[in-house]
């Protein structure tokens, strides 16, 4: 432990620390500088410029008493204490010119506060223990009892000044700043003091031992070692508080887990054993006792920052002692660790005893480093298979540890009342470690969760506990469209109109300080957005274009706000349907917002019951041959164009897909006599007829197969994952395109059941013919959907029949019926087509002009909808391709912002979203926000220990 010493711990506790505490810092104040006053700013600049004094100083001093191989000495430790605790204790003081109220907290969602107490913890906890053992001299004896009677005076005499009829006694004397400020530097003062007398006592009492060559007494280190980490642990789960057992929170996080027990009462024992005559035994013990060493410094990690919480904590509540328990036990650990190695020096190489000492305490950070990165790959495998499948690999994952997973990531979710700031539902550092490894820094909304659990592990929607928490929202209002004014302008060079599209919206109830308008707004093919708007403050603000979870994320949280801010945003709802979002509508004040949208022909608009004329038909050249990008990969074929392509008439057959989940075992046998009942034999023996077996997973039956054999011995995994089935169905008849194509019949018990979203429209040019899809029910009722909009509601009131397949309409070959490469709907509507959906494509900076540029984005999003696989390798380079061109896609936004905080707030999300994986979300809610330390839930709490305490008397007797 004499180590502790030598100056280059400076290096690690107290530069690296501030460098990575500066880098937090400036991180935040360059997204809120531009809303700071002057006085904030010049603030940040004095306290910055004052911890990069005393950095630069502790490290000089580091430096120079390397170069003369001395120790750290008393005066330094003496100094670094009072002034770093000055400092903090001066930055707590200025907390609201740091981060003034005016300031949105979405934007700062770890306090600089937080930072700044934990990073300079550590340099605080390395002078307190230098300074035990500078003062602590080992040829010395001393009084174990007095030490332990001056540890316990400080809490007692601030109990009695507590206490006292006329509170605190200065107040009387003193004016209240002067008092207030005596109060706060005794109570800094005599919190140093409690715990220099506290380390000291352990130092002591191992010292009175007789150094290495002895032990402390068994007792000691059953109740230092066993009872008081096993009591800690239990008082923090509730034991006192009526809430034991909840695995869900505790008072300084989740230490809920039966391992926190096992590993205590394991690093006790540990420690408690003599050291064994059998060397080698001696050196598995000095192995075991590292291996813990992590499990007691990490509570040491958790349980510093709330160091200048213990004298209170002391006073007030007596448990509070639990909380020193990790720092006394982190030096009765190293001492133990020390002693093994003097034991074991003379009987092995020091490389041996540093290949057991480093492998020991790399062991439990391996360990969790390995577990987490197998629920990365579990979490991963079921995200893939679930929103980016490979329609041609096939899947099989384990159903047990996805479960163990999914249980893992809703522990580490925070689910805590943030209004009660002594709970905690995350694990301390683990947690964030988890959320860094595993969820890239995102997370995983409730309803994608219970989707997950749905798909793999067959839970019904009741039974998941998960409900989607959504973002805030404005008070309910009505704005609505007041005007409409379009502007259209043919542009030659690229051959496209570009028109302009602006809207005035205002109140129907003049009444409403703040409402929100919304609208949604089919677009046509081959019409691409490529600006947006919004006025505000008297001025026009062009809106960003921004990855479309970030900038949802964004204006969800300016929503949030209690100040009425200005946020537009332009998406896509799916692929051909934009959502405008205004806020806030005041009053009776109009507000005007608007979009730019380019299009190849002129096009019909219908906007909140308005319809609205873009180009004119004698203003441009007709298109009536394909216009395709350079390189041929996507074609936008017009209305005249598809017109003149040959008709064809394609082979319908039938294609069963039965629901065999888990929950549906029973019935599987009588899905055979229900369809033959139905449908009778012939439908069934048809050659063409194909079946699949559908429950987590997809599993085709060959053509002339015993399909009821199969079905009736089927084991079903999981729930009755429809949408995956019907998607792995189009795709494959699409691709390559095919004479023959599919009429889905969906066979179930339980159709409320089924794990199916709300549409699949974006792979619309599989299912030319129609986009029917029929569901025969337990009842035997065949109920008919629609592939493209509202699949789970029937679409008639009255029962189907299935459509005979000798009157299937006709479809267009493109570009010609002996070579097809697509088939289009003889619907009279212009279609975007890949010419080779199935070959590889990637997004292109440019493709001779902006239209023909939204027309290769739009072919990638639609080639992308074939191939889901390829999202998190293409993703960022189609949203950065987007970005360039100024062409907005599904995977894109627009967000009109108000000033240049909420900008750099969009810019750092952004980074984060790209930089994770697609199919995570962002947080589900405002209230939501990330925990970087453990002590950020607490920091209201420490404010009022540091300088509440010190005005408590004086307003009771001021209002007296």
């Amino acid at each position: 432990m004499r180590n502790l010493l030598h100056p280059k711990w400076l290096l690690l506790v107290n530069t690296v620390a501030i460098v990575v505490l500066v880098l937090l810092s400036y991180g935040q104040f360059n997204v809120i500088q531009s809303l700071l006053p002057t006085r904030s700013v010049q603030t940040w600049a004095w306290l910055g410029g004052g911890l990069a004094g005393m950095a630069a100083g502790t490290l000089t001093y580091a430096l120079w008493q390397l170069r003369r191989r001395q120790e750290v000495s008393t005066l330094y430790c003496v100094l670094t204490l009072a002034g770093y605790a000055a400092f903090i204790c001066l930055s707590v003081s200025l907390a609201d010119e740091l981060v003034p109220r005016a300031v949105p907290r979405w934007m700062v969602p770890t306090d600089p506060l937080v930072y700044l107490i934990t990073f300079l913890m550590p340099t605080l906890a390395h002078a307190g223990y230098a300074l035990v053992m500078r003062l602590t001299p080992t040829d010395r004896e001393y009084s174990v009892l007095i030490n332990v009677l001056l540890a316990l005076a400080v809490p007692g005499v601030w109990f009695v000044l507590i206490m006292l009829p006329g509170g605190f006694l200065l107040e009387n004397i003193l004016p209240a700043w002067l008092s207030g400020g005596l109060m706060v530097t005794g109570l800094v003062v005599g919190t140093i003091g409690f715990l220099f007398y506290v380390v000291r006592v352990v130092y002591i009492l191992e010292l009175r031992r007789g150094g290495y060559g002895r032990e402390f007494s068994l007792l000691w280190k059953v109740l230092l070692g066993i009872v008081l980490p096993v009591l800690g642990l239990l008082v923090n789960n509730g034991l006192f508080w009526g809430s034991f057992g909840n695995a869900e929170t505790g008072i300084f996080g989740n230490f809920n887990s039966p391992w926190f027990y096992v590993l205590a009462v394991l690093n006790g024992a540990l420690l408690c054993l003599p050291a064994s005559p059998n060397h080698w035994r001696h050196l598995l013990l000095l192995f075991g006792r590292s291996v813990l060493l992590g499990y007691t410094f990490y509570f040491f990690l958790v349980f510093l920052p709330f160091l200048p919480l213990s004298l209170l904590a002391v006073i007030l509540i007596g448990t509070g002692f639990l909380m020193l328990t990790p720092l006394m036990l982190l030096v009765v650990h190293v001492r133990e660790l020390a002693a093994d190695w003097q034991l074991l020096r003379p009987l092995f190489s020091g490389r041996v005893l540093w290949l057991v000492l480093l492998g020991g305490i790399g062991t439990l950070p391996l360990l969790i480093t390995a577990r987490y990165l197998f629920d990365r790959h579990t979490l991963h495998q079921a995200l893939d298979y679930r929103y980016a499948p490979e329609y041609g690999r096939r899947y099989d994952l384990n159903e047990s540890a996805l479960a163990r997973t999914l249980a893992v990531v809703k522990q580490h979710k925070d689910r805590s009342n943030r209004g009660d700031v002594m709970f905690g539902s995350h694990v301390p550092y683990l947690s964030l470690f988890f959320n860094w490894l595993v969820l890239d820094n995102l997370t995983l909304s409730d309803t994608k969760i219970a989707d997950l659990e749905q798909v793999f592990l067959g839970a019904l929607p009741e039974e998941t506990e998960s409900v989607a928490r959504p973002f805030a929202t404005p008070l309910p209002a009505a704005p609505a469209l007041r005007n409409v004014r379009t502007t259209s302008t043919y542009d030659a060079r690229q051959q496209a109109w570009v028109s302009q599209v602006e809207l005035r919206v205002a109140n129907t109830d003049t009444t409403v300080r703040a409402g929100e308008y919304t609208t949604l707004l089919s677009l046509p093919a081959g019409c691409w957005v490529g600006d947006y708007y919004l006025d505000m403050n008297g001025h026009r603000e062009h809106g960003v274009l921004a990855e479309k979870k970030a900038a949802a994320w964004v204006y969800a949280q300016i929503l949030s706000e209690n100040q009425v801010r200005d946020p537009g945003l332009l998406t896509y709802q799916n692929d051909h349907q934009l959502s405008l979002r205004v806020y806030p509508v005041v009053r009776r004040a109009p507000r005007v917002t608007g979009f730019q949208l380019l299009h190849k022909e002129p096009v019909v608009l219908t906007l909140d019951g308005r319809t609205l004329q873009l180009g004119k038909a004698d203003g441009a050249p007709a298109v009536t041959a394909p216009v395709l990008v350079p390189g041929g990969e996507v074609a936008y074929v017009s209305r005249a164009a598809k017109q003149r392509l040959p008709l064809v008439q394609r082979r319908p057959y039938y294609h069963f897909l039965f629901d065999v989940s888990a929950s549906q075992q029973q019935h599987q046998r009588a899905y055979a006599r229900r369809l033959e009942q139905q449908f009778g034999t012939g439908v069934l023996r048809d050659t063409a007829t194909r079946f699949t077996l559908v429950d987590a997973y997809a599993t085709p039956m060959l053509a002339g197969a015993d399909w009821a054999q199969q079905l009736a011995t089927h084991q079903g995994r999981g729930g009755f994952y429809l949408e995956g089935a019907l998607r792995q169905l189009l795709v494959q008849a699409h691709q390559p395109p095919r004479a023959a194509y599919p009429i889905p019949v969906v066979v179930t018990g339980n159709w409320a059941a089924t794990v199916l979203g709300p549409d699949l429209a974006d792979l619309q040019v599989a299912y030319p013919e129609s986009d029917r899809f029929y569901v025969l029910d337990a009842d035997r009722r065949l109920t008919v959907h629609s592939l493209r909009q509202n699949s789970r509601q029937n679409l008639t009131d009255t029962f189907a029949t299935l459509p005979p397949l000798t009157t299937q309409p006709a479809v267009r070959a493109w570009p010609s019926a002996t070579r097809p490469l697509a088939y289009l709907s003889d619907n009279g509507a212009a279609e975007v087509v890949l010419a080779h959906p199935a070959a590889p494509m990637r997004p292109a900076l440019v493709a001779g002009g902006r239209w023909q540029t939204g027309l290769l984005l739009h072919g990638y999003q639609q080639w992308q909808a074939f191939h889901p696989e390829s999202t998190d390798e293409q993703r960022v380079p189609f949203v950065r391709a987007s970005f360039r061109a100024g062409i907005l896609t599904p995977f894109t936004a627009y967000l009109a912002l108000e000033n240049q905080a909420q900008k750099a707030a969009l810019q750092q999300k952004q980074e984060q979203v790209l930089s994770g994986k697609a199919a995570l979300d962002v947080d589900e809610s405002e209230q939501n926000q990330p925990t970087a330390v453990p002590l950020d839930d607490y920091l209201g709490l420490l404010v009022l220990a540091a300088v509440g305490l010190a005005t408590w008397h004086l307003r009771q007797l001021q209002s007296a």
